[in-house]
């Protein structure tokens, strides 16, 4: 309006700073930002802390839910896995006797939200305050709690959160273990923030470490190694015989926190947790299984996921006879292709092959895949051994669904490029192989399919 009054298209006007609309107020009001946070000075002046949960897959230990708390000096950062909310009084209880044991100070400020957990609950008269209120203010702890529906206002405690949400998420993804270990992840990539530098920790030159600041040493990384690799664990067993493995296969989960040592997960040991220091990691395996399924968010998000619509390309329908057989010939039974062969039965000059002194070696490797699972009783005796029978089965519809997920992934990866086969060649057929997934109950979580080339009835030459 100042512009137009002084391009004289409106008469004069006077502005009075001291008027407030109030219409304009209530249509145009927005959030301010604050700017130029003030930062602690000392160790245990102000912790940030925050509750993040409910998950939908609870631990091992039946927990779902943790609380962090993190130092606002150094940003060295304490987890701990509860069962409920109600759970954050003694947490909270428990870090302030340790931390206030070792470094020889008092906590002064606790940066907090106001749930129920932390200030207290609702009745007739407002939020009254609970029992953890009403410890910070016998104690002397000056408690900072945020205005509703602003977490920014504890975003040292909500990025935290959210960084180990995102770090677990890359972690468990690509191993294939029971989704119940987030927790153990999550105490892991807890372990890894609070040993590598920090641009939030005040230093003159480089970054330090927030472990450095918390302990005023500098911390070792020669024993972090990747999360859920493989690992040959030994461990204390007093039946040991003479001729008995040394070592148990495992699955590399954690550290210790009051020990020397490594936490690792044995899905076919009797414990299925186990702690030890002597362990081989096989950590550069190839052919890791992707664990696609697994979803690491709280329970109000997955709502929000699931309701959402999503621009997914539909998958086009195919036959049995196309299922059956996908892009592949019919595969060639090695007598069958002796006898077309006449050059394999009458050969002008046989030759003795050369045999070696040396001692063989069995060829078995756990990375190879067995057409006929059932016939070494490894895998589950209810699983199909050919297409006939998963579409014969009372589970034909979901067999069905895991044989289009397959070829539609095939489909995307480009796996096959179609060229016309040359007279002279023979084709290599094709297989489908059937396996369910089941978790540490023994319940069946999904159907899985691979299709799988016919590589034994290939000869040299051919």
């Amino acid at each position: 309006m100042k512009i137009l009054v002084k391009e004289q298209i409106l008469p004069s006007l006077t502005f009075g700073d001291d008027e407030i609309c109030i219409e304009c107020v209530k249509g145009k009001l927005t959030k301010t930002k604050k700017k130029g946070v003030t930062r602690s000075n000392d160790l245990l002046e102000i912790i940030h802390t925050d509750i993040c949960g409910p998950f939908p897959h609870q631990t091992i230990d039946g927990n779902r839910y943790f609380i962090t708390f993190i130092d606002d000096h150094s940003h060295f950062g304490y987890l701990y896995l509860i069962v409920e909310k109600s759970q954050a009084f003694e947490m909270f209880k428990i870090f302030q006797t340790e931390v206030e044991r070792q470094l020889e100070k008092k906590i002064k400020i606790v940066r907090l939200d106001r749930g129920g957990e932390y200030y207290g609950r609702f009745d007739e008269g407002g939020q009254r305050a609970g029992p953890f209120a009403r410890y910070l203010q016998d104690n002397g702890i000056v408690a900072q709690y945020t205005t509703p529906r602003t977490p920014q206002q504890n975003g040292v405690a909500e990025r935290r959160n959210r960084t180990l949400k995102d770090m677990v998420r890359s972690m468990i993804s690509k191993i294939d273990l029971p989704k119940s270990l987030w927790g153990e992840a999550i105490k892991t990539a807890n372990y890894i923030l609070n040993r590598v530098p920090s641009k939030s920790v005040p230093s003159k030159s480089v970054p330090k470490t927030p472990f450095e600041t918390w302990t005023t040493r500098k911390p070792s990384l020669r024993h972090l190694h990747v999360w859920g690799c493989k690992a040959e664990a030994r461990i204390y067993n007093p039946k040991e015989k003479k001729l008995d493995p040394k070592t148990i296969s495992c699955h590399f989960i954690g550290y210790l926190s009051r020990s020397k040592g490594f936490r690792f997960y044995c899905s076919n040991y009797g414990t299925r947790i186990v702690e030890t220091g002597c362990a081989k990691f096989i950590e550069h395996e190839e052919n890791a299984i992707e664990n696609e399924d697994f979803i690491f968010e709280e329970e109000g998000d997955v709502a929000v996921i699931e309701n959402a619509e999503l621009d997914v390309t539909p998958l086009i329908p195919l036959s049995e006879t196309v299922l059956e057989n996908p892009q592949f010939e019919e595969p060639v039974d090695p007598q069958e292709q002796a006898v077309e062969n006449p050059e394999l039965d009458n050969p002008q000059e046989p030759v003795q092959p050369r045999r070696s002194d040396r001692p063989r070696r069995s060829t078995s490797n756990s990375n190879y895949v067995y057409l006929q699972e059932a016939d070494f009783d490894i895998g589950d005796e209810a699983n199909p051994t050919s297409f006939k029978e998963a579409m014969e089965s009372q589970n034909a519809d979901k067999w069905r669904e895991a044989m289009l997920n397959e070829l539609e992934s095939m489909k995307n990866n480009q796996v096959w490029e179609l060229v016309e086969p040359q007279k002279s060649q023979k084709l290599v057929g094709s297989k489908w192989v059937f396996k369910t997934k089941k978790d540490k109950d023994g319940r069946i979580e999904r159907f899985k399919a691979r299709l799988v080339a016919k590589g034994f009835t290939q000869r040299g030459g051919n």
